[in-house]
């Protein structure tokens, strides 16, 4: 509750007792407020305990159409009589962000649009179309033909060891465009996804498997090497105690990679250990905004925007924003261009992967609002049909890797993996005979004085573990520890400022058989 102010009262009072002794008619005055330019809008809600004393009325005029121009609210309050008001007036300061939304995609997709992107398969290209795709714009038939054929081109050149990120980049424009991933001209993009050897080289890799496999419900093997539980779990594996995620491991954090981790996730929050993580990675990202709920760069904003949206959570309501300002009004004040597009830094030139992920962005949130299919998910689009691959379902038979390091060629271990059959949510829960155990996850490799300590998480149904070590990491791999109870394993007597090489498995007897599962991620430790 809040009174007029005395001079006001005062003020009406007397503009009153004076029409009342001269019979001239009510007179006004007005109260006016001018909004700073960050796309929101102010307005006073005038509610009054009239009696018959006053009568109030309110305008908004703008003096152009861009939302980042000042709003003027203007009050007008006739006094009617003499005497006393109450005034229970609020301020409210609103952002419009579904128009905020409409325009930001418009101004990126107008940036994006001049740059004269072809429609051939590279970094560049892909994100642009798959962008431009996924908030409602068109490309011919021309332009889908050219795409394909350059993407089978690339693919068809890749080998086993391809950078996951990038089959993933690639899978995931072909999603957009409504074209089957497991028949790239004969390549099947998905297997190669969940047979790759390089997924733990960093939570990138992983993250946009699964948000790959995922855009089209993809179906995963029981014999993969990787289903989606052991994805998760080593996701999981990357998240620092602070709630954030790493790159490489759990040590570091940044707002980016929480963000991609948390977008990846999102379909699996019903289950408890990736509620728990997400809840943590939430509070993270709280922690890390400035009081003007900015982060240091528009793709970061971009991509908690697209989390949030992911995870069905409202920025507003989700305490990423406040209603006078927040990550939206925030986003468009620091990073928005006047001629189109959005900036990577602050007041910056625009820039190319700051427009198309901040249209991502948009976009999901816009799909959130509207209760449609979310951002990464593209099942609709999804052939119904599938060709049948006409050549073999991996470019390149996977070749068992060389057992020396060669400079410049991914890194991979020595020892063919021999792949698990998890089961996955998509396969039957029938299980097979003899099914084998699921592949380690290594928490933690720890060096000491002369030693070595691994750490994993139990396999389930495992009897026991095989430990083997390198010195290299391409290199013979001997077991130094063949029948193993615990999840944990100490290396000793080993040489001082000498790096080791690990990897771990699961076993399990079956009628007298032991029957392996697959080698875990290598790890490295050097020794102190």
């Amino acid at each position: 509750m809040k009174k007029m102010t005395l001079g006001n009262r005062i003020l009406a009072m007397l503009l009153a007792f004076v029409m009342i002794l001269t019979g001239i008619a009510p007179s006004t005055f007005n109260a006016r407020v001018v909004k700073a330019a960050d796309a929101t809008e102010q307005r006073f809600n005038r509610i009054y305990r009239e009696d018959g004393i006053v009568q109030v009325t309110n305008s908004i005029y703008q003096n152009s159409d861009s939302i980042l121009t000042p709003k003027e609210t203007s009050h007008r309050i006739k006094a009617r009589k003499a005497g006393e008001v109450t005034d229970n007036s609020q301020v409210s300061d609103k952002v419009d962000i579904d128009q905020i939304v409409k325009e930001g995609i418009t101004s990126a997709s107008t940036f994006l649009n001049s740059q004269n992107y072809k429609y051939e398969c590279s970094g560049a290209s892909d994100w642009y179309i798959m962008s431009k795709l996924r908030t409602g714009q068109t490309i011919s038939d021309a332009e889908k033909e050219a795409y394909g054929q350059s993407a089978v081109s690339v693919v068809s050149k890749w080998k086993a060891n391809q950078k996951p990120t990038d089959i993933a980049r690639v899978a995931l424009t072909l999603s957009a465009m409504g074209k089957d991933i497991t028949n790239a001209g004969g390549v099947n993009l998905a297997a190669m996804l969940y047979s790759s050897d390089r997924l733990e080289d960093g939570s990138n890799e992983l993250s946009w498997t699964l948000i790959a496999l995922d855009a089209t419900s993809q179906k995963i093997p029981a014999d993969a090497k990787w289903n989606r539980e052991s994805m998760i779990d080593a996701l999981l594996g990357f998240q620092n105690e602070n709630g954030g995620f790493g790159l490489f491991d759990n040590k570091s954090t940044g707002v980016d990679m929480t963000a991609m981790i948390l977008q990846a996730l999102a379909p699996y929050v019903k289950e408890a250990k990736v509620q728990t993580a997400v809840d943590k990675a939430l509070a993270y990202l709280k922690d890390a905004m400035d009081e003007e709920y900015a982060y240091t760069s528009s793709e970061s904003t971009a991509q908690v925007i697209l989390a949030l949206a992911c995870l069905k959570l409202d920025a507003v309501d989700a305490g990423f924003a406040a209603e006078s300002k927040g990550i939206f009004s925030t986003l468009e004040k620091n990073y928005r261009v006047k001629d189109g597009g959005y900036a990577h830094l602050k007041n910056g030139d625009a820039n190319a992967m700051a427009s198309y992920q901040i249209m991502e962005a948009y976009e999901a949130y816009r799909r959130f609002k509207a209760s449609e299919e979310g951002y990464w998910d593209m099942n609709s689009l999804k052939p119904s049909t599938p060709e049948t691959p006409s050549t073999p379902e991996t470019p390149n038979t996977p070749e068992t890797p060389s057992t020396s390091e060669t400079p410049g060629t991914p890194e991979t271990p020595s020892t063919p993996e021999t792949p698990s059959t998890d089961k996955t949510p998509e396969t039957p829960t029938t299980e097979k005979p003899a099914k084998k155990p699921a592949r380690p996850v290594i928490r933690k490799a720890a060096a000491g004085k002369k030693k070595a300590t691994l750490t994993w998480k139990k396999v389930k149904g495992a009897a026991g573990y095989q430990v083997y070590r390198s010195m290299r990491k391409n290199g013979k791999y001997v077991c130094v520890k063949k029948n193993l109870k615990a999840a944990k394993y100490t290396d000793k007597k080993l040489k001082k400022g000498k790096t080791y090489y690990y990897k771990v498995r699961a076993y399990k007897k079956v009628n007298g058989k032991t029957i392996t599962g697959a080698y875990s991620a290598i790890r490295k430790v050097k020794v102190k």
